[in-house]
């Protein structure tokens, strides 16, 4: 091509990482990467983040960051009518071939009808398995709330889903083909850490929220007393409350350090100094903390959720199903070092081999040059 495909990023809660400051979780943590990585590739990339209220734009590392207003606490101030004109008017100004937003909210909608008016594209990402199952299903009048996200993956140019498994659910749902590009994990020096039986550290990563389950991993911190237990995490906009609510169950476990929230980029000595990752949620999409915790060979317990049963498949922890296994699968991963550092190892080699950022942002690379061609 002649040209550079102009793209536009939206992604309402990333301007702290942006910045620097990473307080954000993972679908923005994708986001950021891309948009740096296609910067690096001589692409032309704005992002709109909704942070802060800011009249002209500002350039972090190449990318023109645009700030039209900020979403207070639950992010959907821009469905208000003098946001939605000036959000209107500056994916008008940005003038993009591809639009690019990630996670389901009523933007998707907005983004959607924009991109069908103007005759552009639009490539939606799934942050979540719910993305493409319970957020697109209408099936009572409290669902309608979801009528605007669902028209917008339902009229997108293409969903991108981070595995098969979301990429059948939006077959069976819409009746609507997706394709499978992985998460992003930039891999840094493989770190040597020698962890023995006195030292175990089992740790919990995430944003604090009751979806999460955190109290199961206080409960499971209960059940090896002789073991040191660490928890991060920031509170969530939706329940800031239950925050205050798990520190304060959590702080009269002996065992557990209740740590709070930590930044992205001061997250891998935990990863490094850790035995191993537990996972309590019973959904997610593509966990972030799986692939932290892989690329520095940290096996994952995870008690209900396998994303396409690569756990399982690829000898990388163990996929517990209940409260438990989950127990004796800890004592086997803490008492056994030559098994723990065989997973370390297949962790290590899967992330570079399925996760390697060159390869995924290529991936991404295709998919534009297909859907501006067909859109000629």
């Amino acid at each position: 091509m002649t040209r550079k495909i102009k793209i536009c990023i939206l992604s309402e809660l990333a301007y702290s990482l942006l910045s620097g400051n990473g307080i954000r979780g993972g679908a923005e943590l994708q986001m950021v990467i891309l948009a740096k990585e296609l910067v690096k590739r001589s692409y032309d990339v704005s992002f709109i983040t909704f942070e802060k209220s800011d009249t002209s734009h500002e350039v972090i590392d190449g990318i023109r960051v645009y700030n039209l207003f900020h979403t207070r606490t639950r992010g959907s101030t821009y469905l208000y009518p003098q946001n939605m004109y000036k959000l209107f008017k500056a994916l008008k100004k940005i003038d993009a071939d591809i639009y690019i937003q990630r996670a389901a909210t009523p933007l998707t909608g907005f983004i959607a009808f924009f991109t069908k008016l103007n005759k552009k594209i639009f490539l939606y990402s799934t942050s979540s398995d719910n993305d493409v199952s319970d957020f697109i299903s209408i099936k009572s009048l409290k669902d309608l709330r979801n009528l605007f996200f669902r028209f917008g993956v339902k009229h997108c140019n293409m969903v991108i889903c981070q595995t098969n498994h979301q990429k059948n659910l939006l077959k069976q749902r819409l009746s609507k083909e997706g394709k499978v590009i992985k998460n992003f994990y930039p891999c840094s020096a493989y770190p040597q850490n020698q962890i023995n039986s006195s030292t175990v550290k089992i740790l919990w990563v995430g944003r604090i929220r009751k979806e999460k389950r955190p109290d199961l991993y206080l409960s499971l911190a209960k059940c090896f007393p002789d073991f040191k237990f660490l928890m991060i995490g920031g509170p969530s906009s939706v329940h800031p409350e239950y925050y205050d609510e798990l520190k304060e169950s959590a702080i009269k476990i002996k065992n557990l350090t209740f740590i709070g929230f930590i930044p992205y980029n001061k997250m891998e000595k935990y990863y490094i100094r850790s035995t191993l990752l537990v996972n309590t949620s019973p959904s997610e999409g593509f966990p972030n903390t799986f692939l932290e915790a892989w690329g520095k060979g940290i096996p994952v317990v995870s008690l209900d959720f396998d994303p396409d049963e690569i756990i399982c498949k690829k000898k990388l922890g163990f996929h517990s199903q209940t409260f438990e296994q989950l127990i004796e699968d800890i004592k086997t991963l803490v008492t056994n070092s030559q098994l723990r550092a065989e997973i370390g190892m297949n962790a290590r080699r899967y992330i570079e081999n399925e996760h390697n950022v060159n390869k995924l942002v290529h991936e991404y690379e295709l998919v534009f040059e297909f859907l501006v061609t067909k859109n000629r």
